[in-house]
């Protein structure tokens, strides 16, 4: 796909990592372009576009991650998904939907191996440390407090998750994933190895080093730390145009996958309200998206983009500053890396990672959080993105790490208002509200979006309602 965009383009700009994107000085809410920094010899670029198209990655390394150490920063979803896909959108202005809706995965302990193609292909079974079968244990339990969603064919992904986490809360753990009653064919075995050499080599090398072998010993499960991916099994992203046959009035505006700012198109993580976009999918809502795009620079044919150069000037400055904020900070001291004028990325990421794994229902508060610790938990954010206008970088790779953790932060932002803002338990085996645990269809059936206004800076949180158009 790489080397046909390179054929069919006239200009190709590689390794630029872009900062922000610009609105056009003269027509309110319209992309005109995006500003970013080579990260290779560290030259400012300014585009200017009739129309933009961000595929960027969902976010990871938002929530504190279970590998630690000598494992530090692996995890199940892309490691360089840093949340630009949500937080270059969100300054401009538009519209998001379903932050709040996190995905948290069963996986193979430590290596993050992925478990589908051993449950729904292999057919192979997870007990607890008793040998018991646990998924259908607790469906009357689950029933009073999610209702008929414990009825969905199949099993959702998510009740899954709280079925495993209850054993795990009553001491009926390790969790184990038994492929070892499965593996009786060769035409099984490859597959099940083949489903790690595609997507996790890992934990081949986990299960050499703990000297497991799947065919004679069952494998220990986790559940990873949550991840923010409007592509997978979640909704979230931002709030973009249906297309033209099939949207509701409510659902369209003129574009498939424009965003609520004009000339601004998604794709991928980019996009909410569509979960289940996968590879395949995204890769047709990038053409979708593409399309549409071309449709509205042709209609808009007599429109050139004009941004402001005082806004330019000011954002290169902005970008650059954590480069001259090392340099003229780094003789403050004389050994290790804690400075009293400022923080490295890294340092910054830590500190969002603790915030949000201890307010905002990550695996070290067991996914649970309420509305004292999501208040608790924006106060200390917001305190993060006041010094990160201090952060500091030594280099231009520093400087790339400075921005996408900038991303981060807004990203995280966006999830602790959603999650504030919806009040109950609508994904349970994602995350809890322990002061609204049930399901409640009867109010928030809906759609729950925000928009940051770049002008006022305040956040605006409304709901969007669900039309059930097939089925």
């Amino acid at each position: 796909m790489a080397e046909a965009a390179q054929k069919a383009a006239s200009e190709v700009y590689n390794r630029i990592m872009v900062t922000h994107l610009l609105l056009d000085r003269n027509v309110p809410n319209r992309v005109a372009g995006a500003v970013g920094f080579s990260v290779r010899d560290g030259s400012f670029y300014v585009f200017r576009a009739k129309a933009v198209i961000v595929g960027a990655g969902g976010a990871t390394h938002i929530f504190r991650p279970r590998s630690v150490g000598e494992g530090a920063g692996r995890t199940w979803y892309a490691p360089w998904s840093t949340g630009s896909a949500y937080g270059l959108l969100i300054q401009v202005g538009a519209e998001m939907t379903q932050m709040e809706n996190r995905l948290v995965v069963t996986r193979f302990k430590d290596g993050y191996g992925p478990v589908g193609a051993w449950f729904l292909a292999l057919k192979a079974v997870a007990k607890n440390a008793y040998g018991e079968e646990y998924e259908r244990k607790y469906v009357e339990e689950q029933r009073k407090l999610y209702g008929d969603y414990v009825d969905s064919k199949p099993f959702p992904t998510c009740l899954r998750n709280d079925a495993m986490f209850r054993e795990i809360k009553a001491g009926r753990h390790p969790i184990y994933l038994h492929t070892e009653q499965v593996l009786d064919t060769p035409e099984k075995e490859e597959l099940g190895w083949e489903d790690f050499l595609d997507m996790t080599m890992s934990q081949s090398i986990v299960w050499a080093s703990q000297n497991i072998d799947p065919k004679k010993r069952p494998s220990e499960l986790t559940m990873s730390e949550p991840y923010i991916m409007g592509s997978h099994a979640t909704c979230s992203g931002a709030w973009a145009s249906g297309p033209e046959d099939v949207s509701p009035r409510d659902y369209y505006w003129g574009y498939n996958r424009m965003t609520t700012v004009e000339g601004l198109f998604g794709a991928g993580d980019t996009i909410g309200g569509s979960a289940h976009k996968f590879s395949s999918g995204s890769f047709t809502e990038g053409r979708l998206a593409a399309k549409a795009a071309v449709k509205y620079v042709l209609d808009h044919a007599d429109y050139t983009p004009e941004v402001d150069p005082t806004e330019v000037e000011a954002l290169r400055e902005r970008v650059y500053q954590p480069l001259e904020t090392y340099e003229t900070g780094r003789n403050m001291i004389v050994k290790g890396t804690v400075s009293p004028i400022y923080l490295y990325p890294n340092q910054g990421v830590v500190r969002l990672e603790k915030i949000m794994d201890e307010y905002a229902a990550g695996y070290g508060s067991m996914y649970m959080t309420n509305e004292f610790l999501l208040n608790r938990g924006l106060e200390l954010l917001i305190m993060l993105k006041e010094d990160l206008e201090r952060l500091a970088a030594e280099n231009l790779h520093q400087l790339q790490r400075a921005w996408e953790l900038h991303h981060r932060v807004w990203t995280a932002e966006a999830v602790i208002r959603h999650t504030l803002y919806r009040k109950e338990t609508r994904w349970p085996g994602y995350y809890y509200r322990s002061d609204y645990p049930k399901l409640d269809d009867q109010n928030w059936h809906v759609f729950v979006n925000s928009r940051y206004d770049p002008k006022t800076r305040e956040w605006v949180m409304s709901t969007r309602p669900v039309h059930h158009i097939v089925g």
